[in-house]
């Protein structure tokens, strides 16, 4: 719990950090509306960093370039972002507009009311301080917040207002989708793959010879269902196939039904329970009414956006230069033939005449790479080029550093850059305890195996790097890599030769680091290794003369 208000409170923070740098203009009918409700690149970063994290604490990291799977780009996620945060704007604006704006009073009130929330837990006071220096400056952007929040709620009370009238014309528009939504059907089937066995068992269970589950159990062909009983639980319109559907919507209730033939097989049938939504009334008695009125106000505030950006002929212009060249990128892989003109148009900007490799960006060289493989071009000495400078100008991570290492293995920066990456993915699963015991309980022994692998896939990799002629540089970062990977080895084994063989590999690293990059650091904790290594010898030839 503490974390999570730790969050918020730096997610409100973090509020006051917005610039005045604009990424994104917005327009009403061709004009510019006030510079307020434009988008600046740290709401940009803040929604983008936001994003991140939640990523992040479920193992998935984001490339800086590269869309992958289902899984955007750094970039491309940034200009996904935009807009979601227009749309925000253009509710401000509406906000403004109209007048929906909460008095001082009940801003007043409501922070009062959240302070005391937070200044009740000491500890929480602690935290306050040390993000704000103060609770005064605290209180100031807990009022900002609620602001903000009382104006979002206004709105939603305009153009979605919660009353019976509208919740009745909600309904009656919606009627068809609102019952395949909620109309539930529990029921119970046998399922067999012929009409006479099913009608044998049928007169069975009717005869009162076997119950219905132990006919489930001992005959059913449905394996996920014939151990409880046949019970297929709560189901919904459009969940089966339509000869079931049928008949689990018309069969009487708690009454033995069939044999009901589909592409499966034939079916005995028992409704337990079904619940009809015919009226508004219905609905209301529903267990599921708040979920009705939840999907009513996100339903009709939605439109209501729709409707008012298109009556107002709102529009938005990108005003960075990368994300605007990232936003006709992705339009123009709509197909095959506008992606080939874009190609075109970027290989002239890329590899056009003159020195213009200066003024080419990261963003444009992934973008480059990413056609070429699309269309592919990747043969093209163009290709091999493109992917070099990126790799060169931008973000050594990701996908561009495993294209090197395709490229040039045997080049120690490349090599370094190439088993970093693995290390980092390794050290993020173990900072991240949620997701290591998500790891742990999916693939049990094969995630273990694959970490210990892994981490002498590194130190073997990289130790075969450092016998090639390298900077001392680069020498120095392939031994600052090594040497947090031995610490990430060291907590995975304590048993003593472990520690032992892990420890000599680790002062033979640092002996090495003070060649190139020498520190006091570096020398105490080689005197703190040696020292280790001298106990565990000791306690070693001390259990052997015992034995």
């Amino acid at each position: 719990m503490k974390k999570l208000l730790l969050v918020f409170l730096m997610a409100i923070f973090s509020l006051t950090l917005f610039g005045t740098e604009y990424a994104v203009r917005i327009t009403k009918d061709g004009e510019d509306v006030p510079e307020e409700f434009w988008i600046t690149r740290e709401e940009i970063e803040q929604a983008f960093g936001a994003t991140v994290a939640n990523a992040s604490s479920q193992g998935i990291t984001l490339d800086p370039y590269f869309d992958s799977y289902y899984i955007p780009s750094e970039i491309g996620l940034k200009t996904m972002i935009i807009p979601y945060i227009v749309d925000q704007k253009l509710i401000d604006f509406y906000a403004e507009e109209n007048n929906l704006l909460p008095s001082d009073e009940e801003v007043e009130a409501e922070t009062d009311t959240m302070m005391e929330m937070y200044t009740s837990n000491p500890g929480l006071i602690e935290q306050i301080e040390t993000i704000y220096g103060s609770l005064e400056t605290f209180k100031d952007e807990m009022r900002s917040y609620v602001y903000a929040a009382l104006k979002a709620e206004l709105v939603q009370n305009s153009v979605a207002p919660l009353t019976e009238e509208a919740l009745a014309v909600y309904f009656e528009e919606f009627r068809t989708e609102i019952k395949n939504q909620y109309e539930t059907i529990r029921a119970r089937h046998i399922l067999v793959t012929d009409e006479s066995t099913a009608t044998e068992l049928m007169s069975r269970i009717e005869s009162g010879e076997i119950t219905f589950g132990e006919a489930a159990l001992h005959y059913s062909i449905d394996s996920g269902t014939a151990a409880n009983g046949g019970e297929l639980g709560s189901l919904q319109r459009g969940q089966t196939v339509p000869e079931f559907e049928e008949a689990i919507l018309t069969a009487p209730i708690g009454k033995l039904y069939g044999p009901v033939k589909s592409e499966f097989g034939f079916h005995l049938i028992i409704v337990e329970e079904r619940t009809e939504i015919n009226s508004l009334a219905d609905m209301v008695s529903s267990r599921r009414y708040n979920d009705f009125v939840s999907g009513y106000q996100n339903d009709s505030y939605n439109r209501w956006l729709e409707r008012y950006i298109s009556e107002n002929n709102f529009d938005y212009v990108i005003l960075d230069g990368e994300l605007l060249f990232y936003k006709e990128y992705a339009e123009a892989i709509g197909t095959e033939e506008t992606a080939n003109e874009f190609f075109v148009e970027v290989a002239a900007k890329v590899f056009g005449e003159g020195d213009s490799s200066a003024q080419v960006s990261p963003v444009e060289y992934a973008v480059y790479i990413e056609l070429s493989q699309m269309l592919g071009y990747t043969e093209s000495i163009d290709y091999e080029v493109a992917v070099r400078s990126l790799f060169e100008i931008g973000e050594k991570r990701g996908m561009i550093v495993q294209m090197m290492y395709e490229l040039d293995s045997n080049v120690p920066e490349v090599a370094a850059a190439y088993y970093n990456s693995w290390l980092e993915e390794l050290e993020m699963t173990f900072m991240n305890q949620q997701l290591l015991q998500q790891q742990l309980s999916n693939y049990g022994q094969s995630f273990v195996d694959y970490v210990f692998s892994t981490i002498d896939e590194i130190e073997s990799g990289l130790e075969a790097t450092l016998e090639r002629e390298m900077s001392q540089e680069v020498r120095a970062d392939i031994l600052y890599v090594l040497i947090r990977n031995n610490s990430l080895s060291l907590d995975l084994d304590y048993s003593p030769d472990w520690i032992e063989e892990k420890l000599s590999k680790r002062l033979t690293y640092m002996e090495a680091l003070m060649e190139v990059d020498p520190s006091e650091e570096a020398q105490l904790e080689i005197d703190s290794i040696i020292s280790e290594l001298e106990y565990l010898a000791a306690e070693r030839d001390s259990q052997s003369a015992t034995d």
